[in-house]
């Protein structure tokens, strides 16, 4: 079997991406070793979001990560990026001996074939660790969610100037950075492709509406105290349309007493503790603040509404997902190809006809922009790499 090391840094986004194919009947040939950095607090918690993500298979290894650490390394490594900065001639040399010298004393070298990295991470010290003991692995680069890459994004900049061998990408319709053009591969999206032909979660005659919020609003067109009273004139209207509303708050939320606030009033409004990834109910709609979140409930055929309080365009700020449409309004990627719909009259989540409309035109649309058997794309696209 081809060992692969999966090395997820700080969000669990990107295992959204890359746990279907991980647990996939195509990937069953590969040995997949995870390491999650600076995602949890102990080896014990990481073993409940491996079987959260349903990865208990025998060709999978969760890696403690405690066994891994060596604080001493990692903070001299941290004094020798900002020697880097300022180019002082003797760093690579340093900072290599380091990393070599840390990977001997630890259990580094599993004789990877692959490394997956997200192509959002420039640096993380033991992913550098990692590639200094594992020199001949094929380095694969995956996306953090189901996201499409736009041009004038803070991650064109930031794209880490590392060893790539094939980059991934979720839509032909996504900005390929040029130095990696000749690499990139239009994989689609695992987690996508993987629900299309699952059973559709739609069902135009539920009374269950599912609401996702935001962490931050500012980067994505509005402000938090609008985004708060938009969430409240929405529940609002579920209660007295006999509708449930379930609210699924993202997990970085700090400040969900503000929420918890507003949904006391409402006895419509309860929590959703599920995944988006698995769902376990049938909905009539997703009513979401801007995210990609939404594209897994597209997947199942549930209509998605952006209810965003989205403010004038300003030109002097711009933003990483929103644009200016024709009309001089914000909009992002997803409302253009006809994934997601702005929200108009909130009177649409009573009108099953359309509801269905919008379910079928978004599910189509979905599937032209995310390219269905990306298990197998990738699998057939990896042997390629080492034969």
């Amino acid at each position: 079997m081809k060992k692969v090391l999966v090395f997820i840094h700080k969000s669990l986004g990107e295992l959204d991406w890359i746990a279907p194919f991980i647990k996939s009947v195509e990937a069953e040939e590969f040995s997949f070793f995870i390491y999650l950095n600076k995602v949890s607090h102990s080896h014990e918690d990481e073993k409940l979001i491996i079987e959260k993500y349903g990865l208990n298979k025998s060709n999978i290894t969760l890696l403690d990560s405690s066994l891994y650490s060596a604080p001493v390394y990692k903070y001299i490594d941290r004094r020798l990026q900002k020697l880097k900065k300022r180019k002082v001639y003797w760093f690579r040399g340093l900072a290599s001996y380091l990393r070599r010298k840390k990977a001997e004393l630890l259990p580094y070298s599993h004789d990877f074939d692959f490394i997956f990295r997200e192509y959002k991470l420039q640096y993380a010290f033991e992913l550098a660790c990692f590639l200094k003991v594992n020199e001949r692995a094929k380095v694969v680069v995956f996306p953090h969610a189901v996201t499409i890459l736009r041009s004038n994004t803070q991650l064109i900049a930031k794209a880490a100037a590392v060893k790539i061998d094939l980059w991934l990408e979720n839509s032909p319709r996504g900005y390929q950075i040029p130095r990696v053009r000749d690499l990139c591969f239009i994989s689609g999206a695992p987690g996508l492709s993987s629900h299309y032909k699952l059973e559709g979660m739609f069902s135009p005659s539920s009374p269950n509406v599912l609401i996702n919020t935001r962490d931050t609003y500012e980067m994505s067109g509005c402000t938090k105290e609008a985004a708060l009273e938009r969430l409240e004139s929405i529940l609002d209207f579920c209660q007295r349309s006999s509708l449930t509303a379930y609210l699924k708050h993202h997990p970085r939320e700090r400040e969900l007493h503000l929420y918890h606030d507003i949904q006391k009033k409402y006895s419509c409004a309860k929590m959703f503790n599920g995944t988006l990834t698995s769902l376990k109910m049938k909905f009539r709609a997703c009513l979401s603040f801007f995210s990609t979140s939404g594209l897994y409930l597209t997947a199942r055929q549930i209509p998605v509404i952006d209810i965003t309080p989205y403010v004038d365009f300003d030109e002097s700020r711009p933003l990483d997902n929103h644009y200016s449409n024709k009309d001089g309004m914000l909009t992002h990627i997803f409302m253009e190809i006809g994934v997601q719909e702005r929200l108009g009259n909130p009177d649409v989540l009573l009108s099953e006809s359309r509801l269905v409309t919008l379910s079928k035109s978004q599910f189509r649309a979905l599937k032209k922009e995310f390219p269905e058997g990306s298990n197998q794309k990738i699998a057939d696209k990896m042997k390629k790499l080492v034969n």
